[in-house]
């Protein structure tokens, strides 16, 4: 443990902390935290749990890496979390895709029925 004490903790936000939870605690031997998990399974509770405990994983990720015992070096810690950090903005950006394509989607079908052209619109005119 008295190896790692040179690290220092970048700040900021962590977007590969707040979105992959459970493999970010894996990843840094962070195990006594994941019994939290188990108020995933309590109704209602796991709602609040997630958002909560999602949002101090993203905003103190950075800080319970750099006590973790799993880096011995600088160059460790930063190479960890450049890929979880990356692969967490990636995700995000895909999911903005998703979304703006399933809205821009909807629209044109609610649009669609609206006016007239679109695959029910022939139900109920005979030709």
């Amino acid at each position: 443990m008295e190896e790692n004490k040179h690290i220092v903790a970048s700040s900021g936000w962590s977007w590969g902390a707040f979105l992959f939870a459970l493999p970010f605690l894996v990843g840094i031997k962070k195990y006594k935290m994941l019994w939290w998990y188990i108020l995933a399974f309590i109704p209602l509770v796991n709602i609040a749990f997630f958002i909560v405990f999602m949002v101090y994983l993203g905003v103190k990720g950075h800080d319970l890496a750099a006590k973790s015992p799993q880096f011995n070096h600088q160059a460790e810690y930063d190479g960890f979390f450049k890929v979880f950090d990356y692969a967490g903005k990636i995700l995000v950006v895909v999911a903005v895709i998703v979304l703006l394509v399933f809205a821009i989607l909807s629209v044109a079908g609610i649009a669609g029925s609206f006016f007239g052209f679109g695959a029910f619109s022939r139900i109920h005119r005979p030709y």
